[in-house]
């Protein structure tokens, strides 16, 4: 197996690239194999792939817009003339590794070297992490020798493709023990919005925070890079703000209730920690997967959702006391989790490209 090649991609955001690389690590764990990545300049990858010490291509492609404003085409126009240009980019480093098999976490940066491996007959998987399959994952679904599904009703939009029910891979790396020094007789609210920040929800808790609305709970609140120099200040005794946070696993073991957006491996990581949770999905996402990643929780009474359309402080407010205040709620939340089907993901993912032979 030491002369395996395999190329992954996926990535532009952390919903795509750390599901990638926990796929990555389990595959190591079982041999050793010659990894090598593409993806965007623009994405979370830009940051992080340098510590997984491979060969990497980061090429400069976002994503499509979907709007018709006059910016939104020319910022398409733009697009399109990348990704000319970035495909013989990622046909050199094609020819240059001879990947024996291809891995996608989807996204944009996964376009190219998922178009590539089917011109040059690599075979491919796919995992999407999304119950409403991306538009990646629905161009290149027929020819993939297998789907895996974060959630099990993807496949009803993939009837023509072969899919398997994974579940989300998780990557749990950190060891060190978040600290915090909070009143341990109130609950605790962990509040965020993505990899990236939201300016949405950032606005909104500012807010509350400003005219002591959350002062009945511990909050912790991780606001994204670009956000932490404007919102620092409202740090307290018993708010910790944040820019970015790398210890999550032990974050979420320390807090009751989850305030955050949608994306996939939100959802997966509230499943694992059994967090209960209040979803506000992102509207502009995507083929609007946030809305219904945030349903599937909902409908399964963990979590409650709120669109931003709707989005109301004052009712907000009420079911975040509501639940931090009711003992029985919280646990019931808790308890719904038991229903949710949570396979091994990283088994069922790893197992099928050891036995098919695909890295052999």
């Amino acid at each position: 197996m030491h002369n395996t090649n395999i190329l992954l991609c996926g990535g532009g955001t952390g919903g795509h690239y750390y599901p990638l690389m926990a796929i990555k690590k389990d595959l190591e764990l079982r041999s050793k194999y010659n990894f090598c990545y593409v993806g965007a300049k623009k994405g979370i990858e830009n940051s992080r792939i340098q510590n997984e010490e491979i060969d990497f291509k980061l090429v400069s492609i976002s994503g499509i817009q979907r709007s018709l404003s006059p910016e939104a085409i020319f910022k398409n126009i733009k697009t399109l003339i990348s990704i000319f240009f970035s495909f013989f980019i990622v046909m050199i480093f094609f020819i240059k590794h001879k990947p024996n098999l291809v891995i996608s976490t989807g996204g944009y940066s996964s376009f190219l070297p998922l178009q590539i491996a089917k011109i040059l007959r690599v075979p491919y998987v796919l995992h999407e992490q999304n119950s409403y399959p991306g538009l990646v994952t629905k161009m290149f679904s027929n020819k993939a020798k297998v789907v895996f599904l974060g959630f099990e009703n993807a496949k009803n939009y993939l009837q023509k493709s072969k899919t398997i029910f994974s579940g989300n891979p998780i990557l749990l790396t950190e060891k060190d023990d978040v600290q915090l020094e909070f009143n341990p007789s109130i609950r605790t609210i962990l509040i965020f919005g993505g990899s990236q920040g939201s300016k949405f929800l950032n606005d909104k808790i500012k807010a509350l925070i400003e005219n002591n609305k959350l002062d009945f709970a511990n909050i912790v609140w991780i606001v994204g890079k670009n956000n932490y120099d404007s919102l620092k200040h409202l740090s307290g005794k018993n708010i910790s703000i944040m820019h970015y946070c790398n210890k999550m696993s032990s974050l979420y073991q320390k807090v009751d209730l989850v305030i955050s957006r949608s994306g996939a491996m939100t959802i997966s990581e509230l499943v694992h920690f059994k967090k209960p949770s209040i979803l506000v999905p992102f509207k502009f996402s995507a083929e609007n997967h946030q809305y219904y990643n945030a349903k599937y929780l909902q409908d399964n009474l963990c979590s409650h959702l709120i669109e931003e359309e709707s989005f109301d402080s004052k009712i907000f407010l009420e079911k975040v006391k509501n639940i931090c205040s009711n003992d029985r709620i919280l646990n019931s939340m808790i308890q719904n989790f038991q229903k949710i089907s949570t396979p091994s993901t990283l088994d069922i993912i790893s197992d099928f490209i050891v036995e098919e032979k695909y890295v052999i």
